[in-house]
């Protein structure tokens, strides 16, 4: 339960579990259009959190909420118990970090003083640089596998470079809460599977809470601590993924006829999409085929 009276100009403070970030009764919009409807979450502190659903259900939305980049219509977002627009942009910044779903980067930038600004935050008022920005920068690069391309501009890049480089921000940020929207993109299957590695080591080695939007429901139950799944706005189910993924909220959300079976590797639900043309077909009874 939240402290509605609790001292916004008091520091923000770790539990030994991890930040609390969650939604009370959120409503979310743009326009006339409410997209995110009297919607509570709260994102288990310390795990690693998937948000699935089919396009234009609210996951970008809702992101872009819990990181203050959205006002709410109604309800809140609390960061460890307090309202986040009664927190100043910087301290938010110094616990929460996002990567939306279509950064922009300046015109002309560089790859390292893309991944520099990342360390904004960690920066006092005379915004001097020190030598753990650096380390933050290169340690970064090097994660992602982008510090051969640190002197090269953002432009020149391909589309799955340029991704991997504002996840180097992200990470250069070095935030105890990451928020990334569809970080696979524009990745082939190699970097989708190093870059969620990545995220995995970062969560068991250093207790980071890690969300993400992701499209792939198999990956998001390989790596997912956590699962939401939301439809129109509203969170259909929510738990671990054997506990919400089956066959029938794959229909439900996605519209998809599918199987759901065990993940050879991982042993977690594995969803197989029927289609109209892959249909196994069924073997003749035998008996049948004599009379």
């Amino acid at each position: 339960m939240t402290d509605p009276n609790a001292d916004a100009s008091a520091p923000l403070t770790r539990e030994a579990q991890g930040h609390d970030l969650r939604a009370e009764d959120l409503t979310l919009g743009y326009d006339e259009t409410d997209i995110v409807s009297h919607l509570d979450v709260q994102l288990p502190p310390g795990r690693i959190t998937v948000i699935v659903g089919a396009n234009a259900c609210g996951k970008s939305t809702l992101l872009r909420g819990l990181a203050r980049l959205l006002p709410a219509r109604s309800g809140s977002v609390r960061l460890d118990g307090r309202d986040v627009t009664s927190l100043r942009s910087i301290e938010v910044a110094k616990v929460v970090g996002l990567l939306p779903q279509t950064p922009v980067a300046p015109d002309g930038i560089t790859v390292a003083d893309l991944v520099g600004r990342g360390r904004y935050p960690h920066q006092g008022w005379f915004r001097q640089w020190k030598p753990e920005d650096d380390q933050a920068v290169q340690a970064a690069l090097e994660a992602t596998g982008t510090a051969e391309l640190a002197e090269r501009r953002i432009a020149e890049l391909s589309g799955g470079q340029r991704q991997r480089v504002w996840v180097a921000m992200a990470l250069a940020q070095d935030t105890d809460l990451l928020l990334l929207d569809e970080p696979t993109t524009y990745l082939d299957i190699n970097h989708q599977v190093e870059l969620l590695d990545l995220l995995t080591d970062l969560n068991r080695s250093h207790g980071k809470t890690i969300v993400l939007v992701l499209h792939d429901l198999n990956l998001a139950c390989r790596y997912a601590d956590h699962i939401i799944a939301m439809k129109a706005g509203r969170i259909v189910r929510e738990g671990a993924p054997s506990d919400v993924i089956d066959a029938d909220v794959v229909t439900d959300v996605f519209g998809l006829d599918c199987d759901v079976v065990p993940d050879p590797v991982s042993g977690t639900p594995m969803v197989v999409p029927r289609g109209r043309h892959h249909v196994r077909a069924m073997t003749p009874d035998p008996e049948l085929a004599t009379s």
